[in-house]
């Protein structure tokens, strides 16, 4: 009987890269600005490698949780060289097909599965949303070759957005309810389907609308529901009552900036509110948050440690929470002193969660070390 194929926790390989990744990535885009870098990393790179780029390895490390090494490694490099090709500024007939590897392995390994298995809407929507991170891919291509004019529309920020929405909701609530009954506390709203359905449908409204460029009003009225939706349920989680636990508290304030950053995005057409606001309190307040404090609570529970935060981690959040108030007010108040503090915070925050990822114990190495002294 041949053995079987030995495996790997894909999210040792995935989060690491994810941090330091995101940590490289704003201060490169930050000296193209100042133009310290021969042209090439525009901003439509910028923030697809944000979106396509960081968010999707941390979507990868959480859902793609034990392939054989083979197949980890296949999906580390796929997405390393996605990463390259851009750098590297390749012709796209090289960075085309090498940008749609990763994306495509996502959907196979972790997509496909919820459609298989999901016998009913609840969780079937995730197969959907990440099956849809190759229409943003193909969109942001199409752009790039000039085939069709997408006019700065953040349709994979919107898709990260919506992921957030929906899977922070499962997760958040159940974090949240563990918390509190060691408080002695019952959590009695959790995941609250009315108000999931009500900020899945608004989310489904405002990326149509971006996708097609039609309807902004309808668009608009879609970004409302899904923040309105993401502050109702968070104030039914009773945040209040968490506050002295980080590694809590760290993911209601993500979901607090994920609400903030749909209902800037909706204000955008009616009241005049710049755009850029609500997309980078999106992606720098609500995914920065919720990227760092999940890859570390996921490695904390996987690796079977104790899921209290390290000090390291709580900083991280509070430098990636200050670059996000930094990021939105250079949008507000343009600044190149502004724009910098953010970067040197976001940076710093990327550098800590890797550190924090990077010094955890492995379970095989505990199991040694208990053998020892034993």
């Amino acid at each position: 009987m041949p053995a079987a194929s030995p495996v790997t926790s894909v999210h040792r390989l995935m989060y690491p890269a994810a941090a330091l990744y995101a940590a490289l990535a704003v201060p490169l885009w930050l000296a193209q600005l100042a133009g310290l870098l021969p042209p090439g990393w525009s901003p439509a790179v910028h923030a697809h490698e944000m979106t396509l780029g960081y968010a999707l390895a941390v979507v990868g490390g959480f859902l793609m949780t034990r392939l054989t090494r083979r197949m980890a490694a296949a999906a580390l490099l796929s997405w390393l060289g996605g990463r390259l090709a851009l750098l590297c500024g390749l012709p796209a007939a090289f960075s085309l097909p090498i940008g749609f590897a990763y994306p495509v392995l996502l959907f196979a390994v972790a997509g496909l599965p919820f459609l298989r298995t999901s016998r009913s809407g609840h969780n079937a929507v995730f197969g959907p949303l990440i099956g849809a991170f190759l229409v943003a891919e193909a969109l942001f291509w199409t752009s790039e070759l000039g085939l069709v004019p997408t006019g700065g529309r953040p349709v994979a920020l919107l898709l990260i957005a919506t992921l957030l929405l929906t899977m922070g909701g499962r997760v958040i609530p159940a974090a949240t309810a563990g918390a509190l009954r060691r408080q002695g506390i019952t959590l009695a709203h959790r995941v609250q389907p009315r108000l999931e359905a009500m900020g899945i449908a608004g989310a489904g409204l405002c990326l149509l609308s971006a996708a097609t460029g039609l309807l902004p009003p309808l668009g608009s009225a879609g970004a409302a529901m899904a923040g309105a939706s993401a502050l109702l349920r968070l104030a039914r989680w009773k945040p209040h009552l968490l506050l002295r636990q980080p590694e809590i508290a760290s993911l209601h304030l993500g979901y607090l900036c994920l609400g903030a950053g749909w209902l800037l995005t909706a204000g955008a057409a009616p009241f005049g509110l710049p755009p850029a606001a609500g997309w980078h309190m999106l992606g720098v307040g609500a995914l920065g948050i919720l990227a760092s404090t999940m890859m570390i609570r996921t490695t904390l529970q996987r690796e079977a440690e104790p899921e209290r935060f390290p000090p390291a981690a709580t900083v991280a959040v509070a430098l990636i929470a200050m670059a996000a108030m930094l990021r939105v007010s250079a949008v507000c108040w343009p600044s190149m002193t502004l724009l910098t503090a953010a970067a040197v915070c976001w940076t710093l925050g990327q550098l800590l969660t890797a550190a924090v990822l990077l010094t955890r114990p492995r379970r095989s190495r505990r199991r040694q070390d208990a053998l020892q002294e034993a």
